[in-house]
């Protein structure tokens, strides 16, 4: 199957189930399954995100079926301790950061799993791993198109958070910069979802714990701490290239990319 017929079924597959599966999970469901975890989003989480996103899953594996599945997820689990470490030590500035300006600490194990744990990991799958993974390793989309557009997509998951349409360009904005991060980090770090998924889990997780305000965005004094995290893991991916880990991102990929398979 030629590749741009692969990334159109892909992005087909992806509209289906953000769009109809989303509509498909019912609200009863969610009722039963609140009861059930006693409030606390545990089970409802998990069972929406692979209730609306499995078939998508599915498909990138039908689609591109002479890969191996947990390359197509991009779950290989070499280098997955050495990622947390490295992540860990570039996130700690936001959490000492954080400590300071907060004043309510909110420990919560059900809210750390559901808004850090559920989703670092759904969406670096399903965002970073197989929409722009196979759109830029295996469907001869250059790293801008294929990481915008995984971005994109991405914002509008959480339109919810704009409040007019100034704060939902800004919101745009904020996502096709961090997504295009968050892609280049899957991309150096050997094209496995380790270093960024624990780079989103740990930053969501210091938001959440310190009860930092401002949505996806964040306020100023906030986005400071933040900022030092992504500059670290720059930092940290640059030292990897000068040990001698070769570059994947670079100015003869930026807009094509020959597919490793037609």
């Amino acid at each position: 199957m030629k590749h741009n017929y692969k990334a159109i079924l892909l992005l087909l597959a992806f509209t289906f189930c953000h769009l109809f599966m989303r509509q498909l999970w019912g609200e009863s469901w969610s009722e039963t399954l609140l009861e059930l975890d006693g409030q606390s989003y545990l089970l409802l989480s998990l069972a929406s995100w692979t209730f609306i996103y499995s078939p998508f899953l599915i498909c990138a594996l039908v689609i591109f079926n002479d890969q191996h599945w947990a390359d197509i997820f991009g779950v290989k689990v070499e280098g997955s301790y050495k990622y947390l470490l490295a992540a860990t030590l570039c996130c700690l500035p936001m959490f000492i950061g954080y400590s300071s300006l907060s004043e309510d600490l909110n420990l919560s194990l059900a809210d750390v799993i559901t808004g850090s744990v559920y989703p670092a990991f759904f969406e670096e799958i399903i965002f970073r791993a197989v929409l722009f993974g196979m759109l830029y390793r295996f469907c001869h989309w250059g790293f801008i198109k294929a990481a915008l557009t995984s971005s994109l997509i991405f914002g509008i998951g959480h339109l919810y958070q704009s409040s007019d349409f100034g704060s939902a360009l800004l919101l745009f904005g904020f996502m096709a910069v961090a997504g295009s991060w968050f892609a280049w980090l899957f991309c150096e770090c050997e094209n496995k979802i380790w270093f960024p998924m624990w780079m989103h889990l740990l930053m969501n997780a210091a938001y959440g714990v310190f009860n930092m305000s401002g949505g996806a965005i964040g306020e100023l004094d906030s986005n400071l701490y933040k900022g030092s995290a992504i500059i670290l893991s720059i930092v940290y991916v640059q030292w990897q290239i000068k040990k001698g880990k070769p570059r994947e991102v670079n100015l003869n990929n930026l807009w094509s990319k020959k597919p490793l398979f037609n």
